[in-house]
């Protein structure tokens, strides 16, 4: 692709993300859910106008994402079960939270003058903001949990926790395939609210558990011989990242593990993109967050007292950096 269209294509790319995460966030696809409707039905129900709706969703059947037939539209196979909220493959939530997340990007350049974070728009403060955006990290984790399984023996430990586990998605895979494996989830109230019901609905209230608390404020408890943190760091500062190492080593067990997976830079700060796009989200989202490179993460902890340093590689841009507890 030539430089003009290279840029142009970068210059116009608001244009897809905006129409697509605005019909989530207004209902559009769960009101079509597996049906054919036409542009007046659809407006009727969801009290918008048809014209712009009319207009809105031939720019989705232009992308192939929804159908046209007839003046009518349905969601095409590919698309449906990851739009509707109940597919079997559902990202609406974590799409509806990307729409949070935009209000916060179209503001970067209040954040590059000013130097600070964009404060919380009074919207997403609310309960279905929260819960987008905890039920989107559930559609996340899910399928990065069962990749972390796939790659990593979790036979040696007996007692998890799941740091800012939110709602205990990665505990639940874990537990259900390893038996011997007991899970606490340490996360605030409003998320752990939604953690005992995927906690209920998976049939382990026996072996995870939930520990109400704030990690900047709280310890994590003792007796641990696994510590798993995951996407938790990157909205924290240096000196929070080390203050989390502290506290992570005084819950663990002499010889006892920690995982941290994150969207690490390598140490030229600009690969992979997706993680400097990410250091960009929290930018305007955070104090003080950024993406972290795997060096910056192991001296991190290697001053706290952790060594025998592993890395795995995850899909999405991900990795997972282990590391164990000096013996005491």
């Amino acid at each position: 692709m030539d430089p003009t269209s290279r840029l142009t294509e970068l210059a116009q790319g608001y244009r897809q993300a905006i129409v697509l995460l605005t019909a989530c966030k207004l209902g559009i696809f769960a009101a079509l859910g597996r049906d054919r409707r036409t542009a007046d039905q659809l407006a009727g129900q969801l009290k918008l106008d048809a014209r712009a709706l009319e207009t809105t969703l031939l720019a989705l059947a232009a992308e192939g994402i929804l159908q046209y037939q007839e003046s009518t539209f349905r969601i095409a196979a590919p698309y449906r079960e990851i739009l509707l909220p109940a597919g079997e493959r559902s990202q609406s939530s974590i799409f509806n939270h990307n729409y949070n997340c935009l209000q916060r990007w179209c503001r970067l350049g209040e954040v590059l003058r000013t130097g600070q974070c964009v404060p919380e728009p009074a919207d997403e403060s609310d309960g279905d903001s929260l819960r987008d955006f905890i039920c989107g990290m559930a559609e996340i984790s899910r399928g990065a949990s069962r990749e972390v399984l796939e790659k990593v023996d979790f036979s040696p430990f007996r007692r998890m926790l799941d740091l800012g586990g939110g709602p205990a998605t990665a505990a639940l895979e874990f537990a259900r395939q390893y038996p011997q494996l007991r899970c606490v989830v340490f996360d605030l109230p409003d998320a752990l609210a939604i953690a005992r019901e995927e906690i209920s609905r998976y049939g382990l209230t026996d072996r995870v558990q939930t520990r109400p608390g704030d990690y900047y404020q709280d310890e994590f408890g003792e007796g641990f011989d696994l510590v798993y943190i995951s996407n938790i760091i990157h909205s924290m500062s240096p000196a929070d990242t080390a203050m989390i190492a502290r506290k992570t080593r005084q819950a663990l067990l002499p010889g006892g593990t920690v995982m941290i997976k994150e969207f690490f830079l390598d140490d030229d700060r600009t690969t992979p993109a997706t993680a400097a796009y990410f250091s960009i989200n929290m930018l305007v989202a955070t104090e003080g967050g950024k993406s972290y490179t795997l060096r910056e993460t192991r001296e991190i902890l290697q001053k706290t007292g952790f060594r025998d340093f592993q890395t795995v590689e995850l899909s999405a841009a991900s990795r997972l950096l282990i590391a164990r507890k000096d013996g005491e």
